[in-house]
Parts: C-alpha cells; sequence; structure tokens
C-alpha cells in the first residue's frame, strides 16, 4: 500500500483527484485538516466585523464612490 497526500489548493491537484477516483485500485481516505482555531469572544467577533465594515469603508473612499468629510468638519460636529 501507497500513501500519498496531495493539497487540493490547485486546479491540477483537484483534477488528479477526480482522475484518481475513477481508477479502480484506488481507495480514498479522506482525512479532515486539523487546525489549530481558536474560537473568537463576542468581543474580538465585534471589532472584527467593525473592522471589516471600515476597511469596506475605506476601500470605498479610495476608489471615489463616496466622499468622505473633512478633519474640520468632523471636529465641528464634536
Amino acid at each position: 500500500m501507497v500513501t500519498i497526500k496531495i493539497k487540493e489548493n490547485s486546479k491540477q491537484a483537484k483534477m488528479f483527484v477526480e482522475y484518481a477516483k475513477t481508477l479502480s485500485y484506488v481507495e480514498f481516505l479522506e482525512t479532515p485538516i486539523q487546525q489549530n482555531k481558536k474560537t473568537l469572544s463576542l468581543k474580538e467577533k465585534k471589532f472584527l466585523n467593525k473592522l471589516k465594515k471600515t476597511a469596506i469603508e475605506m476601500k470605498q473612499l479610495s476608489s471615489g464612490k463616496t466622499q468622505g468629510q473633512t478633519l474640520q468638519s468632523f471636529l465641528d460636529e464634536i
């Protein structure tokens, strides 16, 4: 028996796996990839959501889709 590990992160690797599945003498034993993912707290999730929204707003500002305000007008509001 021979064991081959294939990372399915490219088109060629996925095509090879699909081809290998058609062979009668090939047996697949898929094992889940275990990653050390830490579960986020509610506070961390909220922070990440705000960070994502800010990144989207910054992208819109830089591409000219939306218009920001000047520092002076922001300070005047406070």
